[in-house]
C-alpha cells in the first residue's frame, strides 16, 4: 500500500524512541524498576545503577532514587556485604576481591568484616582454613603426607587464607595423622 507513509502518521521508531526519552528522565519509574529489581533479591548500589543505566535511565535521575532507597535501608553494601560473607569457606584476600568485583567500595568491605568480626559467630580465618581441610580431607587421603599437604596448601592459597592461617590450619596436633 503505496500511500500509507504519506497520511501524517509518525514513524513507529519516533514514537519508541520519545517514550524511552520520557521514561528515561521519570523518577517515579526508575523507582519502580529499582523496587522490582530489590524484590528478587539483595542488590549492590552499583548493580542496581547498572541495571537501570542498562534499562534507559539517566545518571541524574538514577542517582537521586538510589540515594532515597539507601536512605530508607532497601539499598546498603554493608548489610549486603555482611550477608555476602556468613558461612563463606575463604579468606579474607579472596571475600574482598569477590565483594570489590560486585561493586561494593573497599570502606564498606572494611566495615563489614568489622562487623562480622564483632558478631560472636564470625569465626577467624585458622577456623575457616580448617573447616576447608576437614572437607577436602577424604580426597586427598590416599596421598602421602607431603603430597596431602602440599595440595591442602595450594588449596587454601586459591581460596585465599592467608599463609600464617594455612600454616595454624595445617599443624598437627601431637598424637593425630590426619
Amino acid at each position: 500500500m503505496p500511500g500509507i507513509a504519506g497520511r501524517g502518521r509518525r514513524a513507529p521508531s519516533s514514537r519508541v524512541a520519545h517514550g524511552e526519552e520520557e521514561r528515561s528522565s521519570d523518577p517515579g519509574a526508575a523507582r519502580e524498576a529499582a523496587l522490582r529489581l530489590l524484590e528478587r533479591t539483595r542488590r549492590t548500589r552499583s548493580d542496581l545503577a547498572r541495571r537501570l543505566r542498562d534499562r534507559g535511565y539517566a545518571a541524574a535521575v538514577i542517582d537521586p532514587v538510589l540515594d532515597r532507597l539507601a536512605a530508607v535501608g532497601l539499598v546498603d553494601d554493608v548489610e549486603y556485604a555482611c550477608a555476602f560473607l556468613r558461612g563463606r569457606p575463604a579468606g579474607r584476600r579472596r571475600l574482598e576481591q569477590e565483594l570489590r568485583a560486585r561493586g561494593i567500595g573497599a570502606e564498606d568491605v572494611a566495615r563489614a568484616f568489622e562487623r562480622q568480626g564483632e558478631e560472636a559467630s564470625g569465626p577467624d580465618e585458622v577456623e575457616g582454613a580448617r573447616r576447608v581441610v576437614a572437607q577436602a580431607a577424604r580426597r586427598y587421603q590416599a596421598l602421602d603426607p607431603r603430597t596431602r599437604r602440599q595440595r591442602l596448601y595450594a588449596l587454601l592459597l586459591r581460596r585465599g587464607f592467608e599463609r600464617a592461617a594455612i600454616e595454624a590450619a595445617l599443624k598437627l596436633p601431637p598424637g593425630d595423622e590426619a
